[in-house]
């Protein structure tokens, strides 16, 4: 584009037959600033793939779109991000990953995958960090839904993933077996904000029984604890004891299983169990005075550690440090930031960094919140590596499932 850019972007804004102006938006006027944005017709339509071989325009979009990484971040993970080179991280057969990505339901989804697929085909790369939050390490594959993942390779292999079955819950787990056993060294050395967390967990007094404590680890491990919870949540005793109208329940129910699965609850238990999945997290991770139905449901199951969970996610803020100064309305969300800082220090600082060190960087590895991903061939060497690394820092591993790209399968069976 030149100097005479508005005439480029009046022909934007021409009002084209049949289409339609490309662009949508407000010319400069007083306190507002220039915006403009793709009119719907262009917006919602299917994306495709197209190759610019302009060399005058070609190295001008390079410079606009150069790879964005805090030097902070790059210090602390360079073992993480020294995978994301466009020689090495790439996309198999995008002309058909686009027309998954246009089959999408959902608009947003279609425009988020689009775009950082075509990132990684242009080695424009993205990591971000947030300490103060999450602690994870966030991506141009963490942004990836798992239908645009499973095209990723690494020089010419396909990706696979070793995912902790109920991650959370996991944590949760060993968090309170610490609390329990007086032993909180791990969480007091591990983490940005140890004298807020172990503050917190002074200020529990909660009584976690010990045998139901023990049951709830089982469940989380075995890998039954979604459905002890989906088993129970249409149990009609439940509320009515309580004295709640069953028709009440039902109906708020409905309402929230249409939302995520776009039709009805027909008696399918699968979808039963993966609704129930996530109302427990929602349950977990919001205020203590909502989600009272499932709270109903776990407390049955679980009463006195639904009773720890409300009051960690209740603790007044720690007064001598304001660096994790939380508004009192959100003071809830502790209980989240604690677990993905827990995931992100136990995944990424403790087991992926001694993995890249004990491979001598020669295999990669790549984070994905409560997975690590690598190349096909090294993925069952991976979850053992893993599996022993959780026994050694807290004498028990979680559930451990592998995910291997459906075309690294396809093609390994036509070889």
């Amino acid at each position: 584009m030149n100097r005479n850019y508005n005439l480029h972007i009046d022909f934007l804004l021409e009002n084209f037959p049949c289409d339609g102006s490309v662009l949508k938006g407000n010319r400069y006027s007083v306190d507002k600033p220039f915006g403009y944005r793709f009119s719907n017709y262009y917006n919602t339509n299917e994306f495709e793939i197209y190759t610019i071989t302009d060399k005058v325009l070609v190295p001008k979009i390079q410079k606009m779109f150069s790879t964005k990484i805090n030097e902070n971040l790059r210090l602390q993970y360079y073992f993480l991000l020294k995978h994301f080179k466009k020689d090495k991280l790439t996309v198999s057969q995008p002309s058909i990953l686009m027309n998954e990505i246009n089959a999408l339901p959902s608009n947003k989804k279609r425009i988020r995958n689009a775009k950082n697929i075509i990132k990684i085909m242009n080695g424009e790369y993205s990591c971000t960090l947030k300490p103060d939050t999450d602690g994870r390490v966030h991506s141009n594959i963490t942004r990836l839904s798992k239908i645009s993942r499973k095209y990723l390779q690494h020089n010419g292999e396909y990706l696979a993933e070793v995912d902790i079955s109920s991650a959370v819950p996991f944590i949760l787990f060993l968090t309170m077996k610490m609390y329990l056993d007086n032993n909180n060294s791990y969480l007091a050395s591990n983490f940005q904000y140890s004298n807020t967390i172990t503050y917190m967990l002074d200020e529990v007094t909660g009584d976690i029984d010990k045998s139901e404590l023990r049951n709830f680890g089982n469940a989380v491990i075995s890998g039954s604890l979604y459905e002890q919870f989906s088993d129970l949540i249409l149990n009609e005793k439940l509320y009515t004891d309580k004295g709640y109208k069953f028709e009440k329940v039902v109906s708020y129910y409905n309402y929230s299983f249409k939302k995520q699965f776009g039709y009805n609850f027909d008696g399918d238990m699968s979808d039963l169990k993966k609704y129930a999945k996530k109302r427990m997290l929602s349950m977990i991770f919001a205020k203590s005075n909502s989600y009272t139905f499932e709270q109903i449901v776990f407390n049955e199951l679980y009463p006195s550690l639904l009773k720890f969970i409300n009051e960690f996610k209740n603790v007044e803020q720690y007064i001598d440090d304001e660096s994790t100064k939380i508004a009192p309305k959100d003071k809830h969300k502790k209980l989240a930031y604690f677990c993905f800082q827990f995931e992100a220090k136990m995944m990424i600082d403790k087991i992926a960094r001694e993995f890249d060190k004990l491979n001598k960087g020669k295999i990669p590895v790549y984070s994905l919140h409560d997975c690590l991903i690598t190349t096909s061939g090294n993925v069952e060497l991976l979850k053992d590596f893993m599996q022993n690394k959780f026994i050694e820092m807290f004498g028990t591993a979680p559930n451990l499932t592998i995910e291997k790209s459906p075309l690294s399968i396809v093609h390994s069976i036509a070889s």
